[in-house]
């Protein structure tokens, strides 16, 4: 048994020996490499402020970047005389793709876009097991879930096919919908949407080509009936995963899909 002595002092020697592990392997920004308290800084992590003055407006459906500043034939009316500052207190917009083809989700959070740096980050974790940027994401999605105050919503993972997972031996979609579910103190499930069998790698596919290697890819289990969906996926490039797996969802009786991605792909130019 333990002196009341060793007792004592058993916090102490805790937080020293916290204090000389941060020393011996300090954090450091993912990013700039400088030092930080988690894989992305404070001034690294401004590009996640979807308030910042150059932050792109998103289609309120698929959240792909729109183009800035909009036309004054879109309804938006100059902010100053000269017409030099577009007042960024519009409506929400809905990108051409989603009004010509609406997809089956209803509608879109992301972080940011997978454009560089943040790309090689998403990367290191999906194909390199880099596990710890999936807190990164996963807290930040966690965050924004948060800000919707949507206390009945059930986060879903993307699912891969069994031979895929077995092969990456994670899947980052589950990775990051478990520490978002955490952070936002939501209820999450990877046994709520099931992928039936392999498809082909989409990298090098065009949207439609996805959209048919995708079809019936997706089942949804009873569990979905009557409840709001936020389902979870790491990147979104075309959103035809997201329509494929939001369409089993919502065969299935879920009543909203909310999909929640870490990083969008923007619109090639």
């Amino acid at each position: 048994m333990a002196s009341p002595f060793l007792h004592a002092i058993l916090p102490t020697l805790a937080k020293l020996a916290g204090g000389w592990l941060r020393m011996a392997l300090p954090d450091h920004c993912a990013l700039c490499h400088r030092r930080a308290a988690r894989q992305i800084c404070a001034d690294c992590a401004h590009v996640f402020d979807a308030n910042r003055p150059d932050a792109p407006l998103r289609c309120r459906q698929c959240a792909v970047a729109l183009p800035w500043p909009p036309t004054l034939a879109d309804g938006i009316v100059p902010q100053g005389a000269d017409g030099a500052t577009i007042c960024r207190t519009i409506p929400p917009l809905t990108c051409g793709q989603c009004l010509r083809l609406r997809p089956a989700f209803d509608t879109t959070l992301t972080l940011a876009d997978y454009v560089a740096p943040l790309d090689t980050l998403m990367i290191r974790l999906k194909y390199h097991g880099a596990l710890p940027f999936a807190r990164e994401f996963g807290e930040r999605l966690g965050d924004a879930l948060s800000e919707c105050r949507d206390d009945a919503a059930l986060l879903v993972p993307v699912p891969l096919a069994p031979s895929r997972l077995a092969t990456r031996g994670f899947n980052q979609a589950w990775e990051l919908a478990r520490v978002a579910s955490r952070r936002a103190h939501l209820p999450a499930s990877a046994h709520v949407l099931h992928r039936e069998r392999a498809t082909t790698a989409q990298r090098r596919l065009s949207r439609d080509e996805r959209r048919r290697n995708l079809r019936g890819a997706f089942v949804a289990s009873d569990r979905a009936r009557g409840r709001r969906i936020v389902l979870i996926d790491d990147v979104m490039t075309t959103g035809a995963t997201c329509d494929a797996a939001a369409s089993a969802l919502k065969r299935a009786g879920a009543t909203h899909v909310l999909v929640a991605v870490a990083l969008r792909t923007p619109p090639t130019p």
